[in-house]
């Protein structure tokens, strides 16, 4: 189980738009506490995403599309995104995160809580 307090910002800033995911590698490296970093991050996404928190998308000029698939298969579609921009995403990564109903509930009890 993957300790809330690593995601929580990411949820929380997912309550007002979509957030880019940058923020979700850095909440990656902070919580694998010096051990493999990006493991650890698909570790992260593929939690996010099988307990229905977040969607991964692109954004369009019509708002956020969510990329389809099983959680895995959306894994490896953001690790292959960021492997071609070196896990540099600044430089213009397709994957954005949107919150489900059920991210912004967890993401207010955070704050609640």
């Amino acid at each position: 189980m993957i300790d809330k307090r690593i995601f929580a910002d990411v949820l929380i800033e997912g309550l007002d738009d979509w957030v880019p995911i940058d923020q979700l590698i850095w909440a990656a490296r902070e919580g694998a506490k010096g051990g493999p970093w990006k493991d650890f991050f698909a570790e992260l996404l593929h939690f996010l995403l099988e307990n229905g928190l977040i969607q991964i998308g692109e954004l369009a000029a019509e708002g956020f599309s969510p990329w389809k698939g099983e959680a895995g298969g959306v894994v490896q579609l953001v690790l292959d995104d960021l492997e071609r921009l070196s896990w540099e995403p600044k430089l213009g990564s397709h994957a954005w995160i949107a919150n489900t109903e059920a991210g912004n509930e967890a993401a207010r009890s955070l704050i609640d809580g």
